[in-house]
């Protein structure tokens, strides 16, 4: 309030100059006196202006300043925790794109699928697991980064009593693995996957609050809507590439999930067949990144 008062009284002292100065310089009577006045008006005009946005930025300043003394504590955790994500252009309706995504690496077996992408000309998005980050680790990031594949982030620890008690706890373990990937590559993240997905049960009292403070941070959520349950049970060869068949021919632009974990030795193995299977549909091969968000619609 002391601030607009300053502002407001500078106003009005200006604008009471202006009327002295146009009212002295009509009295003397110079050559081009009309140039003249106009010129003098044009500055009144002008100083006005700049007043009045000086004040319009001040009350946005207020304004700005009393939102985020009302935003939780947690808004203001790791103050370099934020990206810029790149919202994709329209996808191309007469194409058929998926996106084949994998979860938990990077281990040994990463080493494997990136050899077959790479023999297969295909891109896939890697949600990264912090803790599993290895020496031999960080040469597969480098490799994922270099041969045009998307990183995302799947958490540090993947433990749900760990980031799922509070938003804070999550911000903690997010903030570990995002700095790592960034230090490894070079590259800041900006999109992420839930472990267990967004709709799961142990973060049902905090996701929306978090997903929200994810996306004002700028990042963005992807699930899935086809899976090969290959970490459920005991998966073979023919039920990781029924279950992603059955499902697949069900969306234009299929999200599939697939894991690289060190017990996902057999998801490896069958990826060229998947690969193969998926292309004689039809479909093409992108990065996540390039493709419009997509949650879980329950």
């Amino acid at each position: 309030m002391y601030h607009k008062l300053n502002v407001g009284i500078a106003l009005m002292i200006s604008l009471i100059l202006i009327l002295s100065i146009a009212s002295l310089y009509k009295k003397l009577d110079l050559e081009n006196s009309k140039a003249e006045t106009v010129w003098y008006e044009y500055q009144g005009v002008e100083l006005l202006a700049i007043l009045e946005n000086t004040l319009v930025v001040e009350e946005e300043d207020e304004i700005s300043q009393t939102i985020t003394e009302d935003l939780p504590d947690y808004t203001k955790m790791y103050p370099d925790l934020y990206t810029v994500y790149q919202m994709p252009k329209q996808m191309d309706l007469g194409k058929k794109i998926a996106y084949l995504t994998f979860d938990d690496g990077p281990s040994d077996n990463t080493f494997d699928i990136l050899d077959i992408l790479q023999e297969k000309d295909v891109p896939a998005t890697f949600f990264i697991l912090g803790s599993a980050i290895t020496d031999e680790g960080e040469a597969c990031l480098r490799r994922m980064a270099n041969e045009g594949h998307t990183i995302g982030i799947h958490t540090y620890s993947h433990m749900c009593n760990e980031i799922y008690c509070s938003i804070e706890r999550y911000l903690d373990d997010f903030n570990t693995v995002y700095q790592q990937i960034y230090e490894i590559t070079g590259r800041r993240v900006s999109i992420y996957r839930f472990p267990w997905g967004s709709n799961n049960g142990y973060s049902k009292e905090i996701k929306e609050a978090l997903m929200d403070e994810m996306e004002r941070r700028g990042f963005i959520c992807y699930d899935w809507n086809v899976s090969a349950n290959d970490s459920v049970g005991k998966p073979t060869a023919y039920s990781i590439l029924h279950n992603i068949e059955k499902d697949l021919e069900q969306h234009n632009y299929p999200i599939i999930l697939m894991h690289d974990s060190v017990i996902n030795d057999l998801t490896a193995r069958v990826l060229p067949d998947i690969i193969e299977m998926i292309r004689e549909k039809g479909y093409e091969f992108d990065t996540l990144d390039h493709r419009e968000p997509y949650q879980f619609p329950w």
